[in-house]
């Protein structure tokens, strides 16, 4: 069996033919990958990269693992997609870890994914968002994000580690994330809430989780401020339940 490596990420489906990870477990010898000779430049590849690209932001390593744990959702490299970035110069060719096959790629340097217009709009927004944030609501923190996920991660200043918040683009929803050892408490502890919140489990998480007002990436950010503060007003109506949280671990002490 591998050993899955856990991502804060829900994995982005390519959704035509087969997909750029794989749901298998199965394991493979580095002398065993194929199509290292012939360099893919279509969609799918672009897919594939775009994803190694994520996950390595997500793990601050250019070291992307093969076999990876998407939010519960677990799924290993292509083979096929992992020889064609080798040829193309995208990542090193891959050795066999200490048990005999492949556990990780490594991103070279100079690999730069084409952006697409939407890409480029959605950094551009997630720029605009983080810094209107900063500049309004003081009781947040929130890091430079550059990848391609459609969801803004954050923090209450006072967070204790292993709780976040996300402000989902997509879904229009904000999640207060629990992770780590506050997943047990607060399933324990999260009862009778109100009828505009609802738990969602995964394997490593467990998210208390309100809808927002939609917001548009591609569209420019000041003229979505309204539905920005409706999103940061839902987040914070969700700080009471971390705080519940912290206090009912203070009492198991």
């Amino acid at each position: 069996m591998p050993d899955w490596k856990p991502v804060p990420l829900d994995y982005e489906a390519y959704g035509e033919g087969t997909e750029t990870f794989v749901a298998s477990e199965s394991v493979f010898d580095a002398s065993s990958l194929g199509k290292t000779t012939a360099t893919a430049k279509g969609p799918r590849q672009q897919h594939f990269l775009k994803q190694l690209e994520n996950i390595a932001w997500h793990l601050g390593t250019r070291d992307v693992p093969v076999f990876v744990d998407f939010n519960g959702d677990k799924r290993r490299m292509d083979k096929g997609c992992i020889g064609h970035a080798v040829s193309a110069g995208a990542i090193e060719s891959p050795m066999n870890g200490p048990d005999g096959y492949v556990v990780s790629v490594t991103l070279l340097n100079q690999q730069i994914v084409a952006k697409s217009q939407e890409e480029t709009a959605l950094a551009t927004f997630k720029q605009a968002y983080r810094a209107y944030i900063l500049s309004k609501y003081k009781q947040f923190d929130l890091t430079h994000q550059p990848g391609g996920d459609k969801a803004y991660y954050f923090k209450a200043v006072d967070f204790p580690p292993y709780m976040r918040l996300v402000h989902s683009f997509t879904n229009s929803t904000i999640s207060l994330v629990y992770e780590g050892p506050w997943k047990r408490i607060a399933s324990d502890t999260l009862v009778n809430l109100p009828s505009s919140m609802w738990l969602k489990h995964h394997d490593r998480t467990v998210n208390l989780v309100t809808e927002t007002a939609p917001v548009d990436f591609t569209a420019p950010l000041e003229k979505q401020t309204q539905s920005i503060d409706t999103a940061i007003e839902a987040a914070q109506r969700l700080l009471p339940f971390a705080e519940l949280v912290q206090r009912a671990d203070a009492k198991q002490e």
